[in-house]
């Protein structure tokens, strides 16, 4: 139960902002329907092409015997591949502060580049439209990609003056 002196106080200072001219709620009301609409293009995206792209990728790794894990939580989806001395991970959302783009980051680490480091590409899209299924298959093939090149990545050589010849 609340305090009445805080319940009294509260009241007084809330009280005479109750009335919210209709052209502000309007407006609320309009910005509501335009993020269902941003809502709606990422579940479309979501059930049409990523997660069927998922699936055909697990289905892959999971016959090649490479250890993964895909795991979801609030609106967003993340396949992690660990290798012998590496990782990678996707992880696709739709972004917290404007709910109006689809990004997605692809994570990588391993002991060439330091236990500590890591490298993170990050790439957006715009709700606004409703996005093309094949962005689902590009971005996911540079994740396999990005994460198949880290594993070959050379050690810089030796840096040599321009002119000279090793």
């Amino acid at each position: 139960m609340f305090d009445k002196n805080f319940t009294k106080w509260w009241l007084n200072r809330v009280v005479p902002f109750t009335d919210v001219p209709p052209e502000k709620l309007a407006a609320e009301r309009e910005a509501v329907e335009r993020q269902q609409q941003f809502n709606d293009n990422y579940h479309k995206f979501i059930t049409a092409s990523v997660l069927p792209q998922v699936d055909a990728i697990v289905k892959i790794l999971a016959t090649n015997n490479v250890v993964h894990r895909v795991t979801s939580w609030g609106n967003q989806l993340a396949i992690r591949i660990h290798l012998a001395w590496r990782w990678g991970e996707l992880v696709i959302a739709q972004s917290h502060e404007d709910a109006v783009t689809f990004e997605h980051h692809i994570i990588t680490e391993g002991e060439k580049r330091g236990d500590d480091s890591t490298e993170d590409h990050t790439h957006q899209y715009d709700l606004r439209d409703p996005l093309p299924g094949n962005i689902a298959e590009q971005e996911l093939s540079f994740f396999m990609t990005r994460l198949a090149q880290d594993l070959y990545e050379l050690d810089p050589g030796p840096e040599i003056p321009p002119g000279e010849k090793a």
